[in-house]
């Protein structure tokens, strides 16, 4: 039986079990594993800690039960709370605020079944990547094989070979089928795009029972580390990035008719989905904005945004998806959710990518703006942004942290990751002033 089927299973028996006292001795026994092991395989696999995972099990049970009418004092001991006090602490820990305040804001449903070949997939390990590149591909003898960082374990997983290959396991095959055909659109340009290596048989790419497994090439080049990018030279740095953009959306706008890539509705996403739910989650973690914000998002979309030029972009531009080499930029890689959008949102989501660390750096969120005139001022040198592209750019921006917000919602995973965006989006409108008037400088 694989790991994932043995998970899923004491997944399962925690699940019937949350009104009962259980014991990491008890899943041992159950799963097989050490104690130790269980631990890591649920950080590693679930993305949360044993413990972290049953409490939250049993919250969200206890949420629906006081919901559908019983007593709160009574699903608390039920679910193993001692007290009120211990499950309101548990609670606002996990979500932010009290019981009473999240039952205001949202309707609970009956917590579904955690399922999770639906949430993860399965993970290969070194030894089995290198049986199936020696199987499927001809490349010179594999000296080392390293594991990759990816945003999102339950799409993709991603390994590095020899320094000049990455071989990636994914769900999505036609995210993959995005990538490649404007690989080769671009590659044919003279932008550099990873692209796949053919197998034995001349596929791009290997159909598995999870999805599909593809070897990519590099892009000669690094990804700048977040203190290459603010120590030192921040706006010249940002004028790298905007100016490679720019060039890359001259390239997707020539014979953009020829790329089939989904076109994205922005304003029908934020005004009808990212931002009634960033709402809901800004008040339900107590960071207020004030009424104005919405309606001043909602007006402006649908008085300006609606009617911005639209065109294939690539749609997951942050910064650790461009490559460099020798102080320029070298290429492109990760083009799976391309799409058409206005052409303001890669650049903008360029920098929100860039702001996303500014946490990490003294005076970081200061020293973004820097950043961020540079990106704009090397776009708009080599794709001139219209009057009403400049007066939308602040929008943009609030609609990518909106669609962050919403996403990521309160999975555990990226607990983390959604009180940063929820910072970032206080943030931005706490400065919106200094972000426009470097705007209109331009």
């Amino acid at each position: 039986m694989e790991t994932i089927d043995i998970l899923q299973e004491t997944v399962d028996y925690i699940e019937e079990r949350l009104k009962t006292d259980i014991t990491a001795d008890e899943l041992s026994k159950f799963s097989g594993y050490s104690v130790y092991h269980l631990y890591h395989l649920f950080r590693t696999n679930i993305g949360m800690s044993l413990f972290s995972f049953i409490t939250k099990r049993r919250l969200l049970h206890a949420l629906y039960e006081t919901q559908s009418g019983e007593k709160l004092i009574s699903v608390c001991l039920n679910y193993g709370f001692d007290t009120h006090a211990g499950f309101y602490k548990a609670f606002k820990r996990q979500f932010g605020c009290s019981p009473t305040r999240y039952l205001q804001i949202r309707q609970v449903s009956r917590p579904k079944r955690y399922n999770l070949r639906e949430e993860l997939m399965v993970m290969l390990t070194q030894a089995q990547v290198r049986q199936k590149i020696n199987n499927n591909w001809d490349i010179k003898p594999i000296s080392s094989i390293e594991n990759g960082e990816v945003a999102d374990k339950k799409l993709y997983h991603l390994f590095h070979i020899n320094d000049q290959y990455i071989f990636k396991a994914g769900k999505n095959i036609s995210d993959i089928m995005t990538h490649i055909q404007i690989a080769r659109f671009l590659n044919a340009k003279g932008i550099q795009v990873s692209s796949p290596v053919t197998t034995r048989k001349g596929e791009d790419f290997i159909i598995t029972n999870d999805g599909y497994e593809i070897l990519l090439n590099k892009v000669i080049g690094k990804t700048l580390s977040t203190e290459e990018r603010y120590v030192n030279n921040r706006i010249e740095i940002g004028k790298q990035y905007g100016i490679a953009i720019g060039y890359l959306h001259q390239a997707l706008n020539l014979e953009n008719y020829e790329l089939d890539v989904p076109t994205n509705n922005i304003v029908d996403t934020m005004i009808n989905w990212a931002l009634p739910e960033t709402k809901l989650y800004m008040k339900q973690w107590e960071v207020n904005l004030p009424e104005e914000f919405y309606n001043d998002c909602t007006d402006h979309f649908r008085r300006l945004v609606a009617g911005l030029k639209k065109q294939v972009v690539h749609r997951d531009i942050h910064p650790s998806n461009i490559i460099f080499n020798k102080e320029k930029v070298s290429g492109f890689i990760d083009f799976e959710i391309s799409e058409r959008n206005v052409r303001i949102f890669d650049p903008c989501y360029c920098a929100t990518g860039m702001l996303s660390e500014a946490e990490l750096v003294e005076n970081g969120y200061e020293h973004w703006l820097d950043l961020f005139k540079g990106i704009m001022t090397g776009y708009h040198a080599i794709c001139p942004l219209t009057v009403e592209e400049k007066q939308s750019i602040i929008y943009i921006i609030y609609s990518i942290q909106c669609v962050f917000i919403a996403w990521l919602g309160d999975k555990e995973e990226y607990r983390k990751l959604s009180h940063t965006n929820r910072k970032m989006l206080y943030w931005l409108y706490q400065n919106k002033n200094k972000i426009q008037l470097i705007i209109d400088n331009l």
